[in-house]
C-alpha cells in the first residue's frame, strides 16, 4: 500500500508542474504511436494513433502559451554571463534566440492548420517550425557535450586536490551524458518531420518514430528523479 501511495504521490508531482504534465503527455503520445504503429488489428491501431494525434495537438495547443515564459528566461540568461566559458555562452545565445523564434512560427502554423485564417500556407510553416526544431535540439546537444568536457577538466582539477570531492561533478557528468542520448533520439525524431530528400526525413515508419520518441520520453521522465540526487 505504501508503494502504491508512493508512486501516486509521484504521478501528481509531476502533474502538477507544466513540464512534469508534459513530459507526461509526449509519453502517452508516442508510446500510443508505437503501439499503433504495430498493432495488426487496423481498428485497433486506428484507435490507438487517434489518441496520439490528440495528445500531440494537446501539447501544441500548451505550447501557444510558451512565448513570454521563454521571453523571461531569454532576459534573465542575456549573454550567457554565467556560463562556464564562452562557447556555452555563444550556443545558449543563439539556441535561445531560436527557441524565441519557434513559438510565434508554430503559431501561424497552428493559425494555418485549423484554417482560422484563409490565404495561409500550412506547408511552409510546418517547415519553418521543423527547420527550428532540428536547429534548437542541435546546438543545444552541441552545448551539453561541450557541458561534458568543461565538467570533465573540472573533475581532473578536483582529483588532484584530494580534500575536495567530485561525487556531484560525476553525478553532473552522467546526468549531462543521459541528456545528450536523449538529444540524439530527439534529432533523429526532428529530422525526419523536416520535407523528404534531407538525410533521413521523411523515411522512418510510424513505430520507428514512436519507438524513438517514447525512449526519449521515459530517459526524460528518468532525468527528473535523477536531478534530485545531484541537488
Amino acid at each position: 500500500m505504501s508503494l502504491l501511495k508512493t508512486i501516486l504521490n509521484e504521478i501528481c508531482l509531476l502533474l502538477e508542474t507544466y513540464k512534469g504534465r508534459d513530459k507526461i503527455l509526449r509519453t502517452l503520445c508516442y508510446t500510443t504511436k508505437l503501439i499503433g504503429g504495430l498493432h495488426k488489428n487496423e481498428e485497433v491501431a486506428k484507435k490507438f494513433l487517434f489518441f496520439s494525434s490528440h495528445m500531440s495537438s494537446t501539447r501544441a495547443t500548451l505550447r501557444l502559451l510558451d512565448d513570454l515564459p521563454m521571453l523571461k528566461y531569454n532576459l534573465e540568461y542575456g549573454l550567457g554571463h554565467e556560463e562556464p566559458d564562452k562557447y556555452l555562452a555563444q550556443l545558449g545565445v543563439v539556441t535561445n534566440l531560436i527557441d524565441q523564434i519557434y513559438y510565434p512560427i508554430e503559431k501561424m502554423s497552428f493559425i494555418a492548420e485549423h484554417k482560422l485564417v484563409s490565404g495561409i500556407d500550412n506547408n511552409k510553416w510546418d517547415t519553418a517550425s521543423s527547420v527550428c526544431w532540428v536547429l534548437s535540439i542541435y546546438l543545444t546537444l552541441m552545448k551539453t557535450m561541450r557541458y561534458i568536457s568543461v565538467l570533465q577538466k573540472h573533475k581532473k582539477c578536483v582529483q588532484a586536490d584530494k580534500s575536495v570531492p567530485i561525487e556531484q561533478i560525476v553525478l553532473m557528468q552522467k546526468y549531462e551524458v543521459l541528456t545528450s542520448v536523449r538529444l540524439l533520439m530527439d534529432l533523429v525524431h526532428a529530422v525526419n518531420t523536416l520535407p523528404p530528400g534531407f538525410l533521413w526525413s521523411s523515411k522512418l515508419q510510424t513505430w520507428h518514430v514512436g519507438l524513438i520518441a517514447s525512449l526519449s520520453s521515459i530517459l526524460g521522465i528518468y532525468q527528473i528523479y535523477y536531478k534530485r540526487s545531484i541537488k
